[in-house]
């Protein structure tokens, strides 16, 4: 009879301790965020316009600065227009930046250059950066300032003031 009484004690024992790791199972979560290093930048869309990796570059006064940005469309061809950083208005080199119909471009000092002066943004500051487009609609980011260090030490090698004009 205790042998009885034991076997159905250690079965109520085993169920108990199985059923409260199944319930402990059964709240495990899946991360909904994933890590990922500022230095990368920021991201948006607008329209069919995927703006990726968003981020200024500038040296330690902020009179001088160039914006990174990647361009994927996935509709009709478009353009970005001009760029706002801050309270400045800049316009990439050479004119209006072509986004083709699904294709991509991007701004950088080793493609399309979009510098800026005179924005006061430093280094290790958010900036906002507003891009306009020919038809997509405007899109705004808080774009991570960083140094011209590192993977981004010859960013403002280059830079062309602009030219005063006269009144």
């Amino acid at each position: 009879m205790k042998h009885v009484l034991r076997r159905q004690l250690a079965a109520l024992v085993t169920i108990c301790v199985l059923s409260l790791a199944a319930v402990g199972c059964a709240n495990v979560r899946t991360q909904t965020q994933e890590w990922y290093e500022p230095a990368d930048g920021v991201s948006t869309d607008t329209g069919d316009i995927a703006i990726r990796n968003v981020l200024l570059v500038a040296d330690e006064e902020g009179e001088v600065a160039t914006l990174f940005a990647t361009f994927a469309n996935e509709g009709a061809p478009d353009e970005l227009v001009e760029v706002r950083v801050g309270d400045r208005i800049a316009s990439p080199a050479g004119g209006p930046l072509e986004i083709p119909e699904d294709g991509y471009a991007q701004l950088g000092p080793d493609d399309v250059r979009l510098d800026v002066f005179g924005t006061g943004a430093r280094p290790g500051q958010f900036v906002d950066v507003e891009f306009v487009f020919q038809e997509a609609p405007r899109a705004e980011v808080q774009a991570l300032v960083q140094r011209a260090e590192g993977d981004y030490a010859t960013a403002l090698d280059d830079i062309e003031e602009p030219t005063p004009m006269a009144f």
